[in-house]
């Protein structure tokens, strides 16, 4: 019979020296999983996370029994904009305990500790993509308890004679200040000041090519606009200015470089409070089909948005959040997790308004 008083355990931040383990554990911990396994590389998504500029070792949390890394917890911290206030969170991601050293308690145990990390470094709260059943009696919730997101996705045709006097190109380092630029112009009146650092572009953003791509739209005076598209998706979309017919230009170049890669649509999303873009969308290409998508991904055909609020089954995954400090802004007098939901809720705001995760 186990019994924990023969065991001696640390839980600490990890070291540089203990990424291997920590990736190790990971790849081991998810391929036990019913799933199968999960990972067709040692660890991606840790792995990598030297991309990442705000990445410190700390931010891994491990448990050790008896001097073996066992159970982790990765943190990932990120800045969310809150109706126009910058308010730090923390993204809690790779979770994983040994299979040979599961239910112990490490767990429970080591997300309490990462729940305190985050505190201590200022994150107003926590969020991550799990089962709900996992992480309930933690305190977790979902994030859109009490609010349902509708997406609005626009389809838009993929035209190859559509790109007239543009042509497109995959952005490199040189691109980093007329895309933050465009970038900022774009989404900053929404969401920030949006902030993404040089180091940020340079490492995270442009080299990371299994999370898409970012594209020039240039012509002959140099660059127009950009985009980001993934597989058939594009998720990000900005101009040099919104004058002579350059949103529309940006448009026709993206729908011409995905009939040049064989797609035929488009899917793009676009908040119904950006009219720039929709209608230059509408004078690119008429009508544009538009369908709505609830809180989990399913087609939206009801006008009472409580239908699609989501239950709470305890084998159901998604995103779930956690109050950890009181923030700026609306968040000023948030305490409670419940008090979070409530705000989310009452100022249509979702967790990643802002910085790209």
């Amino acid at each position: 019979m186990y019994d924990e008083r023969d065991v001696t355990i640390e839980v600490r931040g990890a070291r540089w020296e203990e990424r291997p383990a920590v990736c190790h554990l990971i790849d081991a911990a998810f391929d036990a999983e019913s799933h199968g396994p999960s990972l067709t590389e040692p660890c991606v998504s840790v792995g990598n996370s030297h991309l990442d500029p705000h990445d410190r070792p700390w931010n891994t949390r491990v448990l050790l029994a008896d001097g073996e890394i066992v159970s982790t917890v990765h943190v990932a911290e990120r800045d969310a904009y809150a109706r126009s206030t910058r308010v730090r969170f923390g993204f809690v991601a790779m979770v994983a305990t040994h299979p040979a050293h599961r239910r112990r308690g490490y767990m429970r145990r080591l997300m309490s500790d990462a729940e305190t990390h985050m505190r201590s470094r200022g994150s107003c709260y926590a969020v991550l993509f799990g089962r709900f059943g996992t992480y309930a009696s933690l305190g977790w919730r979902w994030c859109d308890e009490k609010r349902a997101t509708f997406v609005p996705t626009y389809t838009m045709p993929c035209r190859a004679e559509s790109a007239v006097g543009t042509a497109v190109r995959a952005a490199t380092e040189d691109d980093i200040a007329f895309l933050s630029h465009a970038y900022c112009s774009r989404y900053g009146t929404r969401f920030g000041p949006v902030m993404r650092s040089q180091e940020y572009w340079r490492r995270w953003s442009l080299q990371c090519e299994w999370n898409g791509a970012y594209m020039m739209v240039c012509d002959a005076a140099g660059p127009i606009g950009y985009f980001h598209v993934d597989g058939d998706s594009v998720d990000e979309i900005g101009w040099k200015k919104i004058g002579e017919g350059m949103p529309e230009r940006v448009f026709r170049a993206a729908s011409a470089h995905g009939a040049a890669k064989g797609a035929r649509t488009l899917s793009l999303w676009l908040g119904d409070a950006d009219d720039v873009a929709i209608r230059a969308l509408g004078r690119a290409f008429g009508s544009v089909p538009r369908v709505f998508t609830g809180p989990a991904a399913q087609p939206v055909c009801c006008s009472d948005p409580r239908a699609y609020l989501p239950e709470k089954k305890p084998n159901q995954v998604g995103y779930l959040v956690k109050f950890l400090n009181r923030g700026p802004g609306i968040l000023a007098n948030v305490a409670s997790t419940n008090a979070l939901l409530d705000a989310m809720a009452r100022h249509s705001w979702t967790y990643l308004d802002g910085d790209s995760m």
